[in-house]
């Protein structure tokens, strides 16, 4: 028996699936099931009309009850009844309450493999035929089933099944151990192999194929997820300018305090070190290709990016303050082709990271516009590298598909791209500059960007709009969230218009690209957003070295700039065209950031940057005493354990921050009215005007399956 559930995931169908023929008769039930879901734009829920009271796990595709599901139920072509005695495969257990650390390590004394945490309760497990003898062990243990291929291919693929044709995918392999015999099973007529490449803890294999030989693929045990692959995507477009040439001597080196920065982006220059434009010479410390080139930069985006990492704007008005840093520049295919290339992005946050970076910048991204606010493999990635190395701050773009696709005269939400789902990472989205001494009377409007950047901005006040001027105000082009499973990004924002920056030498153009021999151009996109936020986080973190004596967490730096955020609300058209709602939303997250406030020492009361963690039902409490100051602000961060995405909510390790006011009464994050079981970033904002004394913070650990979990926490008082 099934019913629908609509849970409002958006189904999207890439332009890589094209309509060919019909799909096959032996797909002729999935077809039918599949009519079903999307007559009611929802996804699978499988279950008796009457719900169990037993807590459901809540897949991408469907949410299973344990107590009625029947594997039978799905359709033949996408379940498998068992596997050979020889064969590991994945199972789902759903434990009897939340889960405990020992029950994770009672796992593996029985040799099973977590692979990670699906709601509720429950954890996906690779077991062998000996491991899956001795689950009646586990006493912990209240159901299991075998994980089954149709839970396997993400809803973007979903439509490509009916329309038939040809896909390129990405396949996540749940062991590295397994990647050369799953090759070696996946070489078959149909079955294009594009690549392949070990993870940390997984292996990816890029695949075309037609798309009636994705149950094949879901078959093999060894497959976790299969995600639809595309070209990547670059955040920024470029225009012609003319300024006055910076003198290269006002990028002399800062010996001291120097942050290294890297950048994977589409090159810098014309090729090498000595094809780096005069004006970066100084800051980049070296440049890398994964193209088997010498990085010359193909479109210009890279080096626009390297200049706002160098603040050349800045420098040109003389009103920088910002020590130069060294940027390791990597030329890598992310924007430009399919499969991606390194195909595993961990592996370059791993080189990066053993170059000496604590920052990464994303300045092209591997995920296609077909990813939109969907959680795959590379923010699986993402989340996995900084949980593994707490200090790396990942700086990601929130991209620029912001539109007015329904033409009411404010931008849609949901268009977030999908590296910058990734809940360890800091999602940048683009604000309006302020106008500023060097600017023209040329900057854009609105109505000539969409000729550059892929949103449509039919009707007013958007269409006429200058792109320049409105701090308060956000870029149109500016991807908005949430996330598919709701949660609030982008994280923050930052000028994205008419930022003044350096031209590569070359001859190739991106945009309206054009004017090489000035050595300037004027930038466009959420690249140039991130990079500014990539900069100030370079020179907050060597503030927070200097005073912290120890090197400060990606969660203490996350929290410091939510904690400082400027809330934009209600935007450039004012309440009877908000576009903005009080933060945090899904529009500016916790709004633009603000270096100046969030190092503000003299405003620091609690500064805390937690190694040891913590487990569940473990709590921390802080009093704070507030005297002359108007604003409290409070923000608890902390870099999550990496959600599969095959889950359909990604928060793993759930912390709960509740403050306390002087007359008792509690105050909880995000504007909630109760804790917040979806962000792993809370803040909690308070009108503390006359209402001086002691202010209490509560941090308490509500489900840590993977503990101990580490957390930052930051408190001002303004």
């Amino acid at each position: 028996m099934i019913e629908l559930l609509i849970l409002g995931r958006e189904k999207r169908l890439s332009p890589q699936i094209k309509p060919q023929r019909k799909a096959g008769k032996g797909l002729f039930v999935l077809l039918c099931l599949l009519a079903l879901i999307l007559s009611g734009q929802g996804n699978l829920l499988l279950a008796q009309e009457t719900p169990s009271p037993q807590l459901p796990i809540l897949l991408l595709n469907g949410a299973i009850y344990p107590q009625r599901f029947d594997p039978a139920s799905l359709p033949a072509s996408f379940r498998v009844d068992g596997y050979p005695a020889n064969v590991a495969a994945l199972y789902i257990l759903q434990c009897k309450d939340l889960i405990k650390e020992t029950w994770v390590n009672d796992i593996g004394g029985i040799g099973g493999q977590v692979r990670g945490y699906l709601p509720y309760n429950a954890l996906l497990v690779a077991l062998d035929a000996s491991a899956h003898s001795r689950l009646s062990e586990l006493g912990f243990v209240e159901w299991s089933t075998l994980y089954q291929p149709f839970f396997k291919i993400a809803p973007a693929l979903q439509l490509g099944l009916i329309q038939g044709g040809k896909a390129e995918v990405l396949v996540e392999i749940y062991s590295e151990r397994l990647l050369q015999e799953t090759l070696q099973s996946l070489a078959r007529p149909g079955i294009e192999i594009l690549g392949s490449e070990l993870g940390e803890s997984s292996a990816i294999i890029s695949l075309r194929l037609p798309v009636d030989m994705l149950k094949d693929v879901a078959a093999l045990g060894a497959v976790e997820w299969i995600e639809l692959s595309s070209k990547g995507t670059l955040c920024g477009g470029i225009s012609e300018t003319e300024v006055a040439a910076v003198p290269v001597n006002t990028l002399a080196d800062v010996q001291s305090g120097k942050e290294k920065i890297a950048l994977t982006d589409s090159g810098i220059g014309t090729g090498g070190m000595a094809g780096v434009p005069s004006i970066l010479r100084n800051n980049i410390l070296d440049l890398y290709s994964t193209r088997g080139d010498t990085g010359a930069d193909l479109n210009g985006h890279g080096t626009a990016v390297a200049g706002v990492l160098s603040d050349i704007q800045g420098l040109y008005e003389g009103s920088s303050i910002r020590p130069q840093n060294s940027i390791l520049a990597y030329a890598t295919e992310y924007g430009l082709n399919s499969p991606a290339r390194p195909l595993s992005l961990y592996s370059i946050l791993q080189n990066c990271y053993e170059g000496g970076a604590r920052i990464h910048l994303s300045g092209s991204v591997p995920e296609g516009r077909g990813s939109l606010g969907a959680y795959g493999i590379y923010s699986v990635q993402r989340d996995a590298f900084v949980w593994n190395n707490q200090e790396m701050a990942l700086v990601e773009p929130a991209g620029n598909e912001g539109t007015d696709a329904d033409g009411d005269g404010i931008i849609d939400k949901g268009n977030l791209l999908g590296g910058a789902a990734a809940k360890n990472a800091i999602s940048v989205g683009g604000s309006e500059s302020a106008r500023r001494k060097s600017d023209g009377a040329d900057a854009y409007n609105y109505k000539t960007l969409q000729d550059f950047f892929p949103g449509r901005f039919p009707m007013a006040p958007i269409s006429e709009d200058s792109s320049l001027g409105e701090q308060s105000g956000m870029a149109a082009f500016s991807s908005r969230g949430p996330t598919g499973d709701g949660r609030i990004k982008p994280d923050l924002v930052a000028p994205a218009t008419y930022i003044l920056s350096a031209a590569s030498g070359g001859n190739e153009s991106l945009g309206a690209i054009s004017g090489w021999e000035k050595g300037y151009v004027r930038a466009y996109g959420t690249s140039m957003a991130a990079a500014q936020a990539a900069r100030d986080i370079a020179s907050l973190r060597r503030l927070l070295v200097l005073q912290q004596g120890d090197r400060p967490s990606a969660a203490l730096i996350k929290a410091f700039l939510v904690n400082g955020a400027a809330d934009l609300a209600p935007g450039q058209y004012g309440a009877q065209a908000q576009e903005i709602p009080p933060a945090p939303n899904a529009v500016e997250g916790w709004g633009r950031l603000d270096l100046e406030t969030s190092s503000n020492e003299g405003s620091w009361i609690e500064v805390l940057d937690e190694s040891e963690g913590l487990r569940p039902g473990e709590s921390r409490v802080f009093r704070i005493e507030a005297t002359a100051a108007t604003i409290l602000r409070v923000t608890l961060a902390w870099s999550d354990y990496p959600a599969l995405p095959e889950a359909r909510l990604q928060l793993v390790n759930d912390l709960d921050l509740r403050v306390t006011d002087v007359d008792g009464n509690p105050v909880y994050p995000n504007g909630r009215n109760s804790r917040d079981p979806l962000n792993n970033v809370e803040r909690v904002s308070m009108d503390i005007s006359g209402k001086p004394g002691v202010y209490t913070i509560e941090v308490s650990g509500w489900n840590v399956p993977f503990s101990p979990q580490p957390f930052a926490l930051v408190a001002q008082a303004f």
